[in-house]
């Protein structure tokens, strides 16, 4: 049965949703400079601690009334962070052109649901060349947030503004540097993240220059500020399940008290060993559908 998607923003009362897995992750590759730091130091997690972390995040999904759809497995494929590979703007859903090649296996665990579920004139093929990744891409009504750095070119919002001519989209260099972890924005949301009706969370540094455009629609009271340390633990990185309730990783107590000081309801979860991959709640995520 086909469905309307439907994605205005990242903080709407969400109804459908791809989670990753970690069921069969073959070969860890030391594609941004956090894994190969775990690589360095035998840190990685296991399999099994993903798989727990990844239960935990969609058993709070379920009981929020979210409908939790999983990617098929792909032998020996990474398939945790959903966001990279496909994204939804409004009712369009674009199949994103990853960086790596190792990931461009992952689209085929979610190729037939998509396939299934949405009509294929809505669907849309990024072409050779044009590089997105749904970390980078961020949407908040009537404006679109593109990261460009390591994992998104300058093409890629190119692209969007073309496909989306109703949409202001604004594109926003992000520092990059792949030998340091802590100086390496990987993408958008691991530096910024509306949050609400209208405000946002935000590691100003981790942009090469003041990004005005976000400026220009959060005013410095709507915006939570978060430290090189905290942005380095992927503060940013939460993930909103309705205009009032976020998600959050459970260590993240400094953050929790600024959001429930603007009244939001705080969900927490065990997410560590996850974000050693360089990603956290959000990552793990596809929204498919979120009703005002």
């Amino acid at each position: 049965m086909k469905i309307n998607l439907k994605v205005t923003n990242e903080t709407a009362t969400l109804k459908k949703v791809i989670l990753g897995i970690a069921d069969d992750r073959g070969e860890v590759h030391g594609i941004n400079p956090l894994i190969r730091k775990h690589i360095k130091e035998n840190s990685l997690p296991t399999d099994e601690d993903i798989q727990q972390e990844i239960k935990t995040f969609e058993n709070v999904l379920i009981q929020a009334n979210v409908e939790v759809l999983r990617p098929e497995n792909v032998k020996e494929t990474e398939q945790i962070f959903t966001r990279d590979i496909g994204f939804v703007i409004d009712d369009w859903f674009f199949v994103a052109n990853m960086k790596h090649p190792v990931r461009g296996k992952e689209f085929a665990g979610i190729a037939q649901q998509i396939n299934q579920l949405v009509k294929e004139d809505k669907i849309i093929e990024i072409p050779e060349g044009t590089i997105i990744e749904g970390g980078d891409v961020i949407v908040h009504h009537e404006h679109v947030f593109v990261g460009v750095g390591e994992r998104t070119n300058w093409a890629g919002v190119e692209f969007l503004q073309n496909q989306l001519p109703h949409k202001q989209v604004h594109g926003l260099a992000l520092q990059v540097d792949e030998e340091n972890p802590d100086e390496n924005a990987l993408h958008l949301d691991c530096i910024f993240q509306p949050v609400g009706k209208n405000e946002a969370i935000i590691y100003e540094a981790g942009f090469k220059q003041k990004p005005e455009s976000i400026f220009q629609v959060f005013k410095e009271e709507q915006l939570i500020r978060v430290t090189k340390a905290q942005k380095n633990r992927m503060f940013p990185n939460i993930f909103s399940i309705s205009p009032t309730e976020v998600v959050i990783e459970k260590s993240f107590i400094a953050l929790k008290e600024a959001l429930e000081k603007r009244n939001y309801t705080v969900y927490e979860v065990t997410y560590t060993e996850t974000s050693k991959f360089n990603g956290l709640l959000r990552c793990s995520t596809l929204p498919l559908v979120r009703e005002n």
